[in-house]
C-alpha cells in the first residue's frame, strides 16, 4: 500500500475510535444522571429510604387485647357511659345517676285543715288508724241540706293517721251503729296529717216525714274502726249534740269519711 493511502486509513480509524469513545462516554453520563435523579427522588420520603430514619412499622404486642365495641342493653337502648355522674355503674355497685337536690318528693300535701285521699295506697305507705282518743270530733248543724249534721274529725296528735271506712255512731243507748250510706264510699282512704280534718255527713231524719219511729235523741257516741273496717280504735268518744238533742228516725244514715266537706254534704 502506498504511504499516502496508509496515512489516510490511519486518520479515519482514529476518528472512528474518537466518535465511539464519545458515544460511550455520553451513554455513561446519561446512566449516571439517571441514577442520580432516582436517588434524589427516593430521598423525598426519608422514612422510606433514609438510613437515619428507616421505615419499620412497630408490631402490635401479642398480649394487648383488641378493643371491643360497647355492648348494648337487651332492649336495644344504647349503652350509657360508665363515668361517675353520667349514669354508669359506680365501683360500689350502685347507680351514678344524679337526682335533683330540690326534688319536692312524691307530691304536694293537701292544704292545712283538710284530709288527703291517697288512691291505690299500698301497705308500705299506710299509716296507723286514727285513734278516737287522739282525734277531736265535733257535730255541727247544717242549714242545707235540712235535717243534717256534719261530723268534723281533727287530728290532734303529732303523727299522721288514716281514717278508715265510716264512723260508728250510736245515739242514746242504741245496740247497733247507724247505717252507712253505701254510695258515699270514697276512692281512697282519708289520711290526716297533724291538724288536718276529715268529714262525714249525717242524715238524722227524712225531710218529707216518711221515716218511722221518730224520737228525740240526747246523746251521741262515736268510735273509729280499724283498717279492716271493724273494731273500735281508742274506744268511743262522747260528742255533744247541737242544742243538746236531735230528732232521729229510722231513715237516718252516715256517710263514709271524706277529705272534702262538700263530699260529705251533697247526699
Amino acid at each position: 500500500m502506498p504511504r499516502s493511502q496508509a496515512h489516510t486509513s490511519t486518520v479515519r480509524t482514529s476518528r472512528g475510535l474518537r466518535r465511539r469513545t464519545v458515544r460511550i462516554a455520553a451513554a455513561g453520563l446519561t446512566a449516571v444522571a439517571a441514577l442520580t435523579l432516582t436517588a434524589c427522588g427516593g430521598q423525598d420520603n426519608p422514612l422510606r429510604t433514609s438510613a437515619a430514619k428507616p421505615y419499620h412499622p412497630a408490631p402490635r404486642p401479642a398480649e394487648e387485647p383488641a378493643a371491643e365495641p360497647a355492648a348494648e342493653p337487651a332492649d336495644g337502648a344504647p349503652a350509657r357511659g360508665g363515668a361517675a355522674g353520667l349514669g354508669g355503674p359506680r365501683p360500689d355497685g350502685g347507680s351514678a345517676e344524679r337526682t335533683s337536690a330540690t326534688d319536692g318528693g312524691s307530691g304536694a300535701r293537701a292544704g292545712a285543715g283538710s284530709g288527703t285521699q291517697r288512691a291505690g295506697q299500698s301497705d308500705s305507705v299506710r299509716h296507723r288508724a286514727c285513734d278516737a282518743a287522739r282525734i277531736r270530733i265535733v257535730a255541727q248543724p247544717l242549714k242545707e241540706p235540712v235535717n243534717h249534721l256534719l261530723l268534723v274529725a281533727t287530728n290532734t296528735s303529732g303523727a299522721t293517721c288514716d281514717l278508715y271506712d265510716a264512723p260508728n255512731l250510736r245515739f242514746d243507748a242504741a245496740q247497733s251503729p247507724l247505717a252507712v250510706l253505701p254510695d258515699s264510699r270514697p276512692q281512697a282512704v282519708v289520711t290526716l296529717a297533724p291538724g288536718e280534718s276529715g268529714y262525714a255527713g249525717v242524715l238524722t231524719s227524712s225531710a218529707d216525714g216518711s221515716g218511722r219511729h221518730g224520737h228525740r235523741a240526747t246523746s251521741l257516741s262515736v268510735s273509729l274502726p280499724g283498717r279492716d273496717g271493724k273494731g273500735s280504735i281508742g274506744g268511743s268518744a262522747r260528742v255533744p249534740l247541737p242544742g243538746g238533742s236531735v230528732y232521729l228516725d229510722d231513715s237516718a244514715w252516715v256517710t263514709y269519711w271524706q277529705s272534702d266537706v262538700r263530699d260529705a254534704t251533697t247526699w
